[in-house]
C-alpha cells in the first residue's frame, strides 16, 4: 500500500467543485424542513492510488477507531484498514468469492457476534437477475492472511432488477437493508430479515418497503450513493453524492414511508465522488469516503453529529 497525500485539495478545484455541484434548493413538495442537523464535513487524509474507486465504509465491529473502505467494479476484492484519521493500517484480500460490483459495506449479525456484510448489488443498467451480499469475519490485526465469506447469500427484487448501492444492515433487529440508487426518479428501499436467509436452493427475496421521500428526480448529483445505520439501531443515513439524509429509524416494520428526513450539505468535503458512509460506534460522528475523479485523488472525511444537535 502506498502512501496517502496532502489531504487538502486545490483551492481553486474546490472552489469550482463547490459551484457546480452545490445542491439544488428544494421546495415544499421535496418535504425537507430541517437542514444542517451536523457540522461541517471535515476532510481527513487522501486515501492511497489503490483505493482510486472508493465506494464503501464501514467501523470494524470488534475494534474501535478502526474502519474498513473497499473498491467497488473492476478491482480485486479486497478490504483496506484506516484509523479514524485515515492512517493505512492493513489490506485483506477476500478470496473464496467472486465480486461483480461491490457498492457498500455494513457492521451485521453474525454468530461470533458482529462481522462485515458486502453488498455486490452495483447494476447500472438494473439488468441483473439476481445479487449478492457476502457475510466476512475480520481477521486480527496485523492481517497475516487473505479470509473468505463465512456465506454468501443470493438475492432478488420482488419488483425486478434495481440500480443499487447502498446497503444497510440493523444490527440490533437482525434486518438487511438495500437503496435504491434513485435513477427512476424514485428512492425505494428493500429488505429481508436475515435469520430466514438460505445460503442453498433459490435465491432470497428482497421485498419493497417502501420509497424514501428524497428529492432526486433527474439530478444525478442526488443518486443514493451509501447508507448505514446506527449502532444503536434508532438512525438510517442515507447519502447521495452532494446530501446527508437522517431518518428516526425503528425497524422496517414500522418504517413510514412519508417521514421527513432531516438533511445536511456534505459540500465542504470536496469528494470529487462521494460514495461511501458509516456511523462510528458512538454515533456521533460519521464518516465518508469519496472515489477518484479525473486526476482528483480518493478522500476520507469526518461529519460530526453530536446528541445535543439532532433533530428527529
Amino acid at each position: 500500500m502506498t502512501e496517502g497525500r496532502s489531504a487538502l485539495l486545490p483551492v481553486g478545484f474546490a472552489i469550482l467543485f463547490a459551484i457546480s455541484c452545490a445542491p439544488d434548493s428544494v421546495d415544499s413538495e421535496g418535504g425537507l424542513t430541517q437542514s444542517q442537523v451536523c457540522g461541517d464535513p471535515v476532510p481527513l487524509a487522501v486515501l492511497p492510488d489503490e483505493l482510486g474507486e472508493a465506494s464503501g465504509i464501514s467501523r470494524d465491529p470488534l475494534r474501535d477507531g478502526i474502519y474498513w473502505v473497499h473498491n467497488d467494479s473492476g478491482n480485486e476484492f479486497s478490504l483496506y484498514a484506516f484509523d479514524s484519521e485515515g492512517t493505512p493500517l492493513a489490506v485483506v484480500h477476500v478470496a473464496g468469492a467472486t465480486a461483480r460490483d461491490i457498492e457498500d459495506v455494513a457492521v451485521g449479525p453474525c454468530p461470533s457476534g458482529a462481522c462485515l456484510y458486502m453488498g455486490d448489488i452495483g447494476d447500472n443498467l438494473s439488468v441483473r437477475r439476481t445479487v449478492s451480499v457476502h457475510r466476512l469475519s475480520l481477521p486480527d490485526l496485523p492481517v497475516t492472511s487473505s479470509i473468505s465469506p463465512d456465506v454468501s447469500w443470493l438475492f432478488e427484487y420482488e419488483d425486478g432488477a434495481k440500480d443499487a448501492e447502498a446497503l444497510a444492515v440493523d444490527l440490533q433487529r437482525e434486518e438487511l437493508v438495500v437503496i435504491s440508487k434513485g435513477r427512476t426518479g424514485e428512492v425505494a428501499m428493500y429488505a429481508a430479515s436475515i435469520p430466514s436467509l438460505r445460503e442453498t436452493g433459490p435465491p432470497n427475496l428482497l421485498r419493497r418497503v417502501g420509497r424514501l421521500p428524497l428529492p432526486v428526480g433527474s439530478n444525478s448529483r442526488q443518486f443514493i450513493t451509501a447508507a448505514d445505520i446506527s449502532a444503536d439501531g434508532s438512525r438510517l443515513a442515507v447519502r447521495s453524492y452532494t446530501t446527508l439524509y437522517q431518518f428516526a429509524w425503528t425497524g422496517v416494520a414500522s418504517f413510514d414511508t412519508a417521514t421527513v428526513p432531516s438533511w445536511t450539505s456534505l459540500m465542504s468535503a470536496r469528494e470529487p465522488q462521494g460514495e461511501g458512509l458509516a456511523w462510528d460506534a458512538s454515533g456521533e460522528s460519521l464518516y465518508l469516503v469519496g472515489e477518484q475523479y479525473g486526476r482528483i485523488p480518493p478522500l476520507l472525511s469526518r461529519l460530526d453529529c453530536p446528541s445535543g444537535e439532532r433533530q428527529e
